[in-house]
């Protein structure tokens, strides 16, 4: 469960932010496993103890957590979690130490970012070599490169994407929608795209998609028939109510780190973005690590870049990216295509037509082996 050779200073920043007496048992059926703080770093124990954190959970819901199936916000929102004392809001503070005893994933902490002296606002174009952007993509987690596809190209997408919006229905399985602030439903994605344009297959197959999606690792490749496909994000202007403007976050929030990531999505903008009408905002160098879901409470000089594109430019980020798709402060109205493409472990798991959600709901996916130790 821990991992081979734990990093003391992580366990100390740890033990540091949880305080001297902190500690969590978790109660899986008849067993116990208990963690705390000893001294500067963090201890195990596969006994009950007086801790202020109590919860229990089946054996099946202590594995998901255990082998990054399913996080603490998932299994608490499926009514899997039975707080005997304390709460989520002290089961969360371990949160992100507990991944790292877990899985190895690090904790975040925007200190030990290192830029290697890099801008991590710089944009790009595809005259850099792979090895440039793929080192910005490493290293930031996101990667913007400008006018990749040209004016013609975009406006032709656009006009797919008008006609796929005008057959688009609620309830049709092949949109998202929100209520506006006059009550009205507004179309906010469209999903599976691809399956019903072959204008928009075409950008989801084109060799600079690819190049840019492949960045990181030659094996990942894109979905058009499972994890919704490829989808075009429509930006509703206004205050609205559900799946749109979406507040921090990470791809893997809920579940799925083991077989999802490094997932790499690639947004073709389609219109250019800026505040205004409802840009990408990131955390460079946030990916591939654990944050705490209040971390804007917690941690301090943590960088931020919100993303302004212009028509034809693209963005590339990777999923498990702290990453926030805020509301218009004006018009709205951004277009993005993200083709996003996943490890070759996501396609051994989720079949067409399913997307993360169905494996938990169906237990097809089967977790690491989480002994109580």
């Amino acid at each position: 469960m821990v991992p081979l050779t734990p990093d003391p200073e992580i366990l100390a920043s740890a033990a540091k932010q949880l305080g001297p007496t902190a500690a969590v048992t978790f109660l899986v059926d008849d067993d116990a496993v208990t963690y705390s703080v000893a001294e500067e770093t963090i201890g195990v124990a596969a006994a009950p103890a007086d801790s202020p954190v109590v919860v229990r959970l089946s054996r099946q819901a202590w594995a998901d957590l255990v082998g990054q199936v399913r996080t603490a916000i998932n299994l608490l929102l499926s009514n899997e979690l039975a707080f005997e004392r304390g709460g989520f809001e002290q089961l969360a503070d371990w949160d992100p130490i507990l991944r790292y005893l877990h899985a190895g994933v690090p904790p975040y902490d925007p200190a030990r970012a290192d830029f290697h002296g890099r801008d991590p606002a710089a944009t790009f174009t595809l005259d850099a070599e792979d090895a440039e952007l793929a080192a910005q993509l490493q290293t930031m987690g996101f990667l913007h490169v400008a006018s990749v596809f040209s004016a013609d190209e975009m406006r032709e997408a656009n006009r797919e994407i008008d006609r796929l919006a005008a057959r688009a229905r609620p309830g049709d399985d092949e949109s998202w929608w929100v209520s506006a602030e006059d009550g009205a439903r507004a179309l906010c994605r469209l999903v599976y795209a691809t399956l019903r344009s072959p204008v928009l297959a075409a950008l989801e197959g084109d060799p600079r998609v690819r190049r840019l999606g492949t960045l990181i690792d030659p094996e990942l490749r894109a979905a058009p028939d499972r994890m919704e496909g490829s989808a075009v994000l429509l930006k509703v202007p206004g205050k609205t109510s559900g799946l749109s403007n979406i507040p921090w976050h990470q791809d893997c929030g809920m579940g799925g780190h083991a077989i999802m990531c490094p997932a790499v999505s690639v947004g073709i903008q389609l219109t250019g973005s800026d505040a205004a009408s409802g840009n990408l905002w990131v955390v460079p160098g946030s990916h591939g690590q654990a944050i705490h879901y209040r971390w804007e409470q917690r941690l301090a000089k943590v960088p931020v870049v919100s993303v302004d594109t212009a028509p034809g430019d693209v963005t590339v980020h990777v999923q498990d990216l702290m990453h926030a798709s805020p509301g218009p402060t004006g018009a709205g109205g951004r277009r993005t295509m993200y083709i996003t493409h996943y490890p070759p472990a996501l396609f051994d798991y989720v079949g067409p037509g399913q997307a993360f959600n169905d494996l938990v709901r169906n237990r097809v996916i089967t977790a690491p082996a989480a002994a109580v130790e």
